[in-house]
């Protein structure tokens, strides 16, 4: 798992190329606003990469536009070409608005014209001062709007001024090629198929068992173990026993090389390495607990 995450050896993953590769290979990394020694995406790179610098990631998101903000991991950042495996969750956010419906869809037409003559917006750029129903709570129509908006992937956040999205149409950042694309997963059960492929990736090893890994997929437990039997099946995934783990373990059939060669080769040197809350390889704390309970008893 750790040469998965690029965390051993150490740094062997440098500068913006390093992170968009880090990325590409786990899917995602998640997003969240608090800022105690810096955000989770910065610290999750930083331990990985060498010389990483928060700009890098602020260049890769609103310069270079090879990364997005989106959901998949709860609030997340991933690999812009990964657009069209979202469909789904956009065409959903589309058919289901959220709370206060009607009163959104009255003011989308002027959020539209705004964004066309003004350019990028926030929502304290727009006077739509009415308060109504949200997703976590009461907002000002505005921001409801542009969130609503955003959802439906009619929106790119087009840079962020602290915690605070800045919007703009997301045809005028992102390819007509990506944007036009038809969704790769055309079942339900591709979908399905893909996204437990996705999150097995994201931290390299993962059992079925239900917890944090799986937030924000809607992946059920039942579902997912269906979805591991025909990836096994296709040999998509390979299912690994772990002395002193009660549950099989898998892991993308891709990623087998890394783990081969992790079994058999000298350990690096020691280093300390700080994992932020979030930390892909933290996400499932369960089966850490687990793993690093086993470690232990090994050393002892």
């Amino acid at each position: 798992m750790l040469a998965h995450q690029g965390l051993w050896p150490p740094y062997e993953l440098e500068g913006k190329p390093g992170a968009l590769d880090y990325i590409r290979r786990v899917g995602c990394i998640q997003f969240d606003p608090l800022n105690i020694v810096g955000r989770n995406p910065e610290l999750v790179l930083q331990a990985r990469v060498a010389d990483f610098r928060p700009a890098m990631l602020e260049e890769l998101l609103y310069e270079d536009r090879r990364l997005v903000d989106g959901w998949d991991k709860m609030m997340s950042i991933y690999c812009v070409e990964d657009w069209p495996y979202f469909c789904r969750r956009r065409e959903h956010a589309r058919r289901h608005p959220g709370r206060s419906p009607d009163a959104v869809r009255s003011v989308l037409p002027q959020v539209r014209q705004a964004l066309k003559e003004r350019g990028p917006l926030s929502s304290i750029d727009l006077d739509f001062n009415q308060t109504v129903d949200w997703s976590w709570a009461p907002t000002r129509l505005s921001r409801a709007a542009l969130e609503s908006m955003y959802w439906a992937g009619e929106l790119i956040v087009h840079h962020k001024v602290n915690t605070r999205k800045v919007y703009d149409f997301a045809r005028r950042h992102i390819s007509e090629k990506l944007l036009s694309a038809p969704d790769p997963n055309e079942t339900d059960e591709q979908y399905l198929d893909w996204y437990v492929l996705r999150r097995i990736g994201s931290i390299g090893l993962l059992w079925d068992k239900a917890g944090g890994a799986w937030q924000g997929s809607g992946v059920k437990s039942k579902g997912c173990k269906v979805a591991l039997k025909r990836l096994s099946e296709r040999g998509q995934v390979e299912e690994i026993c772990v002395e002193g783990i009660g549950f099989p373990v898998y892991v993308r059939s891709e990623d087998k090389a890394i783990f081969d060669a992790a079994l058999n080769s000298r350990a690096p040197a020691p280093r300390a390495a700080i994992l932020a809350p979030l930390d892909n390889l933290l996400w499932d704390r369960r089966f850490i607990d687990d793993l690093y309970l086993l470690v232990v008893s090994l050393d002892n």
